[in-house]
């Protein structure tokens, strides 16, 4: 019965150890409080595409992510994203118009080429999809 008592314990310490994450903490302890994220990291940005067959067209039709540069994406995505804002204002009152939604893109923000890669191939779709009924720019 002693053996199972320290086998138990044994046991108990082993998996309360493999619980612990060795990973790098995404928040650190000042003062015995959690503050928040620490400041050398940037801010997470996540673009949700809810257009149906986006993800299938971008696994055939995009090119690698470094094929172009970063300035390369913003560059094109600042002129897409006015020209999508305006066909927003422009065709607000159009039913079956696929420009429902502003694109909230500020010019200032250093999304990563992640983001901008992704959503320069968005409009890439959109233009495949809808460029000669609404004029989208090339």
């Amino acid at each position: 019965m002693n053996d199972m008592k320290y086998l138990l314990s044994f046991w108990l310490l082993v998996f309360m150890t493999g619980c612990v994450g060795t990973g790098p903490s995404r928040f650190y302890v000042q003062d015995s409080n959690i503050v928040g994220p620490r400041e050398e990291e940037a801010p997470q940005y996540e673009l949700i595409v809810d257009e149906p067959g986006f993800e299938s067209w971008m696994v055939t039709n995009a090119r690698p992510i470094g094929f172009y540069t970063k300035s390369y994406y913003e560059t094109k995505n600042r002129i897409y994203v006015s020209d999508w804002n305006d066909k927003v204002t422009a065709f607000r009152h159009r039913r079956r118009s696929p420009f429902t939604e502003i694109i909230n893109y500020d010019f200032t923000i250093d999304y990563g080429i992640e983001l901008n890669y992704k959503l320069f191939y968005y409009f890439k779709f959109m233009h495949q999809k809808y460029g000669r009924r609404y004029t989208f720019p090339n």
